[in-house]
């Protein structure tokens, strides 16, 4: 539902951005300051504006695609637009007031200042896309108060992978790379595996082949997120009821030979627990209830480590009381696009990175993917590297 309450806000922005191009473009020539001129180009603007809601209410492919690909796109292009022409008019008026005040033209001033906007939004949206397709990796340690059948043991965490409209078997493939590179004990995803429509997996047949190599060298284990359900969404944001079943999804799972723990416990050959927890969005949209962290633990000797794998970095004061050694989760994208992951802070105790909660550790990675616009600004795309040391 959140969708429906930022619509005012999306509508606004547009008409914002709509109202200075118009006017840009007046001052840099009479003769783009027509009628005709303008009506066509507010009704190409007007379609790419409506791409995310088209998008969805177009179900037939190759139309859907197509339009989820642009409304992608699009959203990254049109929050870059918005956010430099908001510097750019705070910036014009100080300077008009300031430095600028006895000289330059004011016309001259304003086709300067759109010309410098709209070259923003193309360097910098293309640095977005460019690195929205690199995948990095980072390294992080702890150590376990507590005896396991090894005294090292290394986990690759991946999440927020979003195999949908923004992927490629050949993005996977690096992903898999830079797992295979590191050469973990096992390999954990933290959830969001797929992007809510099963139609939208690129090429499945080579994806679960690119999927397979991985799960053929190592143990992979996996929890669900909230994007693992078939629903509508609009510009990244989900509508409450309606979702359906995850059948296919966890096909998809079985067929790649990936290990799904839903409130489910495993131990591994290294001597750990590791638990599987439910999403708490996606069991809510489901109608289904999720154990609590002591419920999920009850039944465990947590004199063995225990890992948890949870979408949500939430309930951690919880997980750490119940007994959780080491808690694994995504979800937050490290905000993904600037100033996204200084306000993301805002939310989570832990938003990214490393955080100590009694004597469990959290880790959230950034993901290995992305959600909405294609583009990383300011964050990275990554598989984070744990390494465990047992000093029981």
């Amino acid at each position: 539902m959140i969708a429906i309450f930022l619509s005012p806000f999306y509508i606004g922005i547009n008409v914002y951005i709509v109202i200075r191009l118009l006017r840009w473009m007046g001052a840099c020539h009479a003769r783009l300051n027509h009628r005709a001129l303008w009506a066509a180009v507010i009704t190409v603007y007007v379609f790419f504006a409506l791409s995310p809601l088209t998008g969805m209410l177009i179900t037939a492919d190759p139309v859907h695609r197509w339009l989820k690909f642009i409304a992608n796109y699009w959203t990254g292009i049109m929050l870059l637009g918005a956010v430099s022409l908001l510097i750019g008019d705070f910036a014009r008026f100080v300077l008009n007031r300031t430095l600028w005040k006895e000289s330059h033209p004011d016309r001259r001033r304003f086709i300067a200042g759109g010309i410098c906007v709209i070259g923003a939004v193309f360097l910098i949206g293309g640095y977005g896309l460019t690195h929205g397709r690199d995948i990095s990796v980072r390294h992080e340690a702890v150590t376990v108060e507590k005896h396991a059948n090894t005294d090292e043991m290394r986990i690759a965490l991946l999440a927020d992978l979003h195999i949908g409209y923004n992927s490629s078997v050949s993005y996977m493939e690096k992903v898999v790379d830079a797992v295979d590179g590191e050469d973990p004990d096992i390999v954990v995803i933290a959830g969001d595996i797929f992007d809510n429509e099963y139609d939208a997996i690129p090429d499945k047949t080579a994806m679960l082949e690119t999927l397979r190599e991985m799960t053929e060298k190592y143990p992979v284990y996996a929890c669900w997120g909230n994007h693992d359900v078939e629903e509508k969404i609009l510009a990244g944001f989900t509508f409450s009821g309606g979702a359906k079943g995850d059948g296919k999804f966890r096909q998809y799972l079985k067929d790649a030979g990936i290990t799904l723990l839903e409130d489910e416990v495993v131990l591994t050959d290294e001597g750990c627990y590791i638990a599987g927890r439910k999403d708490r969005s996606k069991a809510e949209k489901e109608g289904e209830t999720r154990l609590s962290p002591e419920e999920l633990l009850r039944d465990i000797d947590t004199t063995k480590p225990v890992i948890v794998v949870d979408h949500q970095p939430a309930e951690l004061t919880e997980l750490a009381a119940a007994g959780a050694d080491i808690d694994l989760s995504g979800h937050t994208h490290d905000g993904q696009i600037f100033p996204g992951n200084l306000t993301v802070k805002l939310g989570w105790d832990n938003p990214y990175g490393v955080l100590k909660k009694g004597n469990m550790t959290s880790f959230v990675t950034s993901g290995a993917g992305v959600w909405g616009p294609p583009m990383r600004i300011g964050t990275d795309n990554e598989v984070m590297i744990i390494d465990i040391s047992f000093k029981g």
